[in-house]
């Protein structure tokens, strides 16, 4: 205690002084419109250079979770839509896909407004329509699963047949065996689809892959869509009966690929004269 009254004894002049300044600088301050806004200018200057850090700090510590996502996806895009040549022949010209099922496909990025997945028959809505290309029965997709397909399309939004949805069917194979069958959704759990058709023959493991098979002109082939979680036989048909637990979560889709498959047409002709 004496210390502290040694203290204010002997530098009771300043004290004073500093005290006295500090209350003329509030007075002015407080008095004078001019000086008021330079103060306030100056305490925003000095708030904002710190919110800012602190903003900077805050992105810096979610990177990680976000260049894991971002890492993910990309490998994702490399293996889907880089990796292009330009092949030129005598009579045409083509931009063919050199990534492992060399197919012609064209991707258009989309964001999802709207989802559903409590019903029996769900579906979504699209930020892209005709003005962006968008067709009916163009796939959907992300980088960890197939979404559904577009079945109605106005100038710039366009509906989407959820995969989960009791009328859609969808051509999917065993990653391992390459044998396909049809999959579909029973209409009760948003993560599980049902993969049929699937020989009893055929090895089936939990735990094994579960992709596009290519022979739709929806989806590429061997877009992942799922493992297995389940099997049993069907009694009526003697094939298996396997249940998938979907990669993609459907209720947590934010953005989307529609895939363009660039000879459909020519396909569809094809198919319509053997008719």
């Amino acid at each position: 205690m004496s210390v502290l009254v040694n203290f204010l004894s002997k530098n009771s002049r300043f004290l004073l002084f500093l005290f006295l300044q500090i209350l003329a600088l509030f007075f002015s301050f407080n008095k004078n419109v001019y000086h008021n806004s330079i103060l306030e200018g100056k305490i925003i200057s000095f708030t904002g250079f710190f919110d800012n850090k602190i903003s900077y700090l805050t992105s810096y510590l979610n990177l990680k979770e976000e260049n894991e996502r971002l890492i993910e996806e990309n490998k994702e895009y490399r293996n889907k839509f880089l990796g292009k040549t330009k092949i030129i022949k005598p009579e045409f010209f083509a931009m063919l896909d050199t990534t492992k099922y060399k197919q012609k496909y064209y991707y258009t990025n989309a964001d999802i407004i709207s989802n559903s997945i409590t019903r029996s028959n769900n579906y979504l809505i699209i930020d892209r329509g005709t003005n962006q290309g968008i067709s009916p029965e163009m796939g959907v997709i992300t980088s960890t699963g197939v979404v559904g397909m577009i079945i109605n399309c106005t100038k710039n939004y366009s509906k989407v047949i959820s995969i989960l949805n009791k009328n859609t069917r969808i051509n999917a194979r065993l990653k391992s065996s390459k044998y396909y069958g049809t999959l579909l959704w029973q209409g009760e759990d948003p993560r599980i689809m049902t993969l049929s058709d699937i020989p009893k023959y055929v090895g089936v493991k939990v735990g094994d892959t579960i992709e596009t098979d290519g022979k739709s002109k929806v989806y590429p082939e061997g877009i992942l869509i799922g493992r297995v979680s389940s099997k049993s036989i069907d009694e009526e048909t003697g094939n298996w009966n396997i249940s998938v637990e979907l990669f993609q979560d459907m209720g947590n889709i934010q953005k989307v690929y529609v895939v363009d498959k660039l000879d459909k047409d020519e396909i569809k002709i094809l198919k319509d004269s053997i008719n």
